[in-house]
C-alpha cells in the first residue's frame, strides 16, 4: 500500500492564461473610467508632491483687524 501525497483542494497552481490576461487589460485599457481613475490618481499625486516640495511660509500668521462689537463699542 502506497501513500500518496496530494496537494489540498484549495491549492490550486496553474499558469495564468496569458490569452485571457491581454484580453482584460484590452477592455480594461478602453474603458473610460480607467482613464479617469489614472488621471486622478496623477493629480492626486501631484497635489500631494507640491504640498511635500513646497517652501515653507514664514510661519507666521496676521491676525485679522477686528472691531469691537455692540457692547464694547464706545
Amino acid at each position: 500500500m502506497k501513500a500518496h501525497m496530494h496537494m489540498p483542494g484549495w491549492m490550486h497552481f496553474h499558469k495564468p492564461d496569458w490569452h485571457v490576461v491581454g484580453m482584460r487589460m484590452d477592455h480594461l485599457v478602453h474603458d473610460p473610467r480607467f482613464w479617469a481613475a489614472v488621471a486622478l490618481a496623477v493629480l492626486l499625486g501631484l497635489m500631494i508632491l507640491t504640498t511635500i516640495l513646497a517652501e515653507p511660509g514664514s510661519g507666521e500668521t496676521s491676525m485679522p483687524q477686528t472691531f469691537p462689537i455692540y457692547p464694547y463699542a464706545p
